[in-house]
């Protein structure tokens, strides 16, 4: 049986703002950069766009993540999204596409080859995991990993960094560099 997923959060940043999409209010607050008609420049330094702690974010179970992405520069780990001691997104130095989900023991990690990520041009990319045992990534609708293993369920974003878009949660530290125009968060159904 396939899982269903609700919506949490859905940010366009190529709307001007940093509003939620979904009904949830889990409005981002961008720490730097504007962001415009093609989407917010993230510049691999400080820019983030932090999702405070909400009810809607505390029990996730499984996950959904997608964003459409311009990758500009690969030397270093790049984060699209990161729910603090609950899951990654990120593309690596090597240009793979890599997502990790926490259940409370360990870290699980699904990981592309080298090279899977272009640069300088649009992508949309996202990570899935069931809330069991599946996990796959996408870029632009076309799975290029999966992996089976009972991981068992998912926590939810922790106190005190939140949902962090486009860095690491609690530092200045692998800031994606790049344009981000849309972002997308599901959780399982309830």
């Amino acid at each position: 049986m396939t899982p269903g997923f609700e919506l949490v959060v859905h940010h366009r940043y190529g709307s001007g703002s940093c509003a939620d999409l979904s009904g949830y209010a889990n409005d981002g607050h961008a720490t730097a950069g504007t962001a415009g008609a093609e989407g917010m420049p993230f510049d691999g330094r400080s820019t983030r766009v932090v999702v405070f702690p909400a009810l809607s974010l505390t029990d996730l179970g499984g996950i959904r993540a997608r964003a459409r992405v311009q990758v500009d520069e690969l030397d270093d780990r790049r984060t699209i999204m990161e729910g603090y001691l609950s899951f990654s997104f990120s593309v690596e130095p090597d240009g793979a596409l890599s997502g990790s989900v926490y259940t409370g023991l360990e870290w699980h990690l699904i990981r592309t080859g080298p090279g899977v990520v272009p640069r300088h041009r649009w992508i949309d990319v996202g990570f899935v995991y069931d809330g069991r045992d599946s996990a796959s990534l996408s870029l632009d609708g076309r799975v290029v990993a999966s992996r089976h293993a009972d991981f068992g369920r998912m926590g939810g974003v922790e106190w005190p960094y939140g949902l962090n878009i486009g860095a690491w949660p609690d530092e200045a530290a692998r800031v994606f560099s790049g344009r981000m125009a849309e972002v997308w968060l599901w959780r399982l159904s309830r």
